[in-house]
């Protein structure tokens, strides 16, 4: 079996806690990402971090080309680190361009802990080319219309779909690019606000609840890992209808067969993302409406909820499913039968994004004195630029943060989440 000792980790990503328990290993000699680690206790604070937060003084809502951006710190990396002749493993959510050219300048030292580009670019940016692929599998999904923008419009789909209907465009993630549509100016706004997009996918609404099942892939079979509740689409938060806002791996209150169902489909996919050559973690994210299932997309990657599935496991003496996730694109084979997972202990998590106006932080809320069940993290430092849509701060509890559909926060995750807000003072910028 792979020892991840043999390498020394660098990870990337939007904020330092998604890549952890990775980022607390000890072979993890340097944290790339969005955010800055501002708080003592981060996780990833006990190593080197380089942000793009910390280069240009800025937090905004990372994308995925930011991220990417991150490649360009491999050299300063290599050049500081301290004289090891282990290979660096780099560990960004997914592959791209500029991470495999990251790694390809440096054969023999630096290696990518990604599946290739050429695998994952379709799987990742195409969800009608998935819905189709899903359905040829005899897994349930919406009914759905895809088409043009010049060709689309409402009266049509809403006859054939019903009222609220989902409207996406191919390549969205995280939320980003989805409407709930209930009436003709709601969609005209959607296509308005997408004036390059080719292609929509126009699905009927299969529920507000949302699961996630995960898996990782080896070249023998697939792992099923537990499933969670999408906390999602909370204004509170920050972010409209679809719009990824945190998770709660309390096991989902749902019919056991119909869990069992969600669980059989998921790892028909899986093995799917094998034959195509994609190794490591994955997720899908279905729909629950009764007894009705609809898987919505698959996420070939790193996914925001791995992280805290991870610490559940390291809680439980289990090894946590980012390192999984590395021994499987290292070659490792599955270990152990097949089957549907043990649930994990409760747990969930809070991504609050900043909706105010754009503006320099000038002092921070406190963040002791809360239930210590809850820790608060992420908080920017003072002196930097705070803009509309970039993570404020993060919530991570072990118990559940808000009730069980996923679409409301609990009074108390609600209460806290206000004190955050309330307690950043800005000055304009300019």
């Amino acid at each position: 079996m792979t020892d991840l000792h043999d390498f020394r980790l660098v990870t990337a990503s939007a904020y330092p806690g998604m890549m952890a328990p990775l980022t607390e290993h000890p072979s993890c000699v340097c944290v790339l990402s969005g955010d800055a680690a501002a708080l003592p206790g981060d996780p990833g604070s006990a190593t080197p971090v380089l942000s793009l937060e910390g280069l240009d003084g800025v937090r905004r809502r990372w994308r995925f080309g930011d991220v990417a951006r991150l490649a360009d710190f491999v050299p300063k990396v290599l050049a500081e680190a301290p004289a090891d002749d282990r290979p660096i493993l780099l560990v960004p959510p997914r592959a791209s361009t500029a991470w495999e050219a990251a790694a390809a300048a440096w054969p023999g030292r630096v290696r990518l802990g990604a599946s290739p580009q050429s695998v994952v670019e379709r799987l990742a940016g195409d969800k009608v080319y998935i819905r189709t692929v899903l359905a040829a599998l005899g897994v349930p999904v919406p009914e759905a219309v895809v088409g043009d923008a010049t060709e689309l419009s409402f009266a049509p789909l809403a006859r054939r779909l019903g009222t609220p209907f989902v409207a996406q465009t191919p390549n969205g993630a995280g939320g980003q690019g989805t409407y709930l549509v209930h009436e003709a100016a709601e969609f005209a706004a959607a296509l308005v606000a997408h004036p390059h997009t080719e292609r929509w996918l126009v699905s009927r609404f299969a529920g507000h609840t949302t699961i996630n099942c995960a898996g990782i892939v080896h070249h023998d079979g697939v792992r099923l890992l537990p499933a969670s509740t999408q906390i999602s689409g909370i204004d509170q938060l920050g972010l409209a209808f679809g719009g990824y806002c945190g998770s709660d791996f309390t096991t989902p209150s749902l019919n056991p067969d119909v869990l069992a169902r969600a669980y059989d489909h998921t790892a028909a996919i899986g093995h799917w993302l094998r034959e195509q050559g994609h190794r490591g973690l994955f997720g899908v994210d279905i729909a629950v409406s009764g007894d009705e299932l609809a898987f919505l997309e698959v996420n070939p990657r790193i996914q925001g909820s791995s992280w805290l599935l991870g610490r559940l496991q390291q809680r439980q003496g289990g090894t946590p499913c980012l390192e999984q996730h590395l021994l499987a694109l290292l070659g490792d084979p599955l270990d152990g039968p097949e089957r549907h997972p043990d649930p994990v202990g409760s747990g969930s998590h809070l991504l609050i994004r900043w909706q105010g106006p754009a503006g320099v932080v000038r002092a921070l809320p406190t963040v002791t004195g809360f239930d210590p069940l809850i820790e608060v993290s992420g908080l920017p430092g003072t002196g930097v630029s705070l803009l509309p849509g970039a993570i404020l701060g993060r919530i991570e509890s072990t118990g559940s943060l808000a009730v069980p559909d996923g679409r409301t926060l609990t009074s108390g995750a609600a209460s806290l989440v206000d004190t955050l807000i309330n307690g950043v003072e800005i000055s304009p910028l300019g």
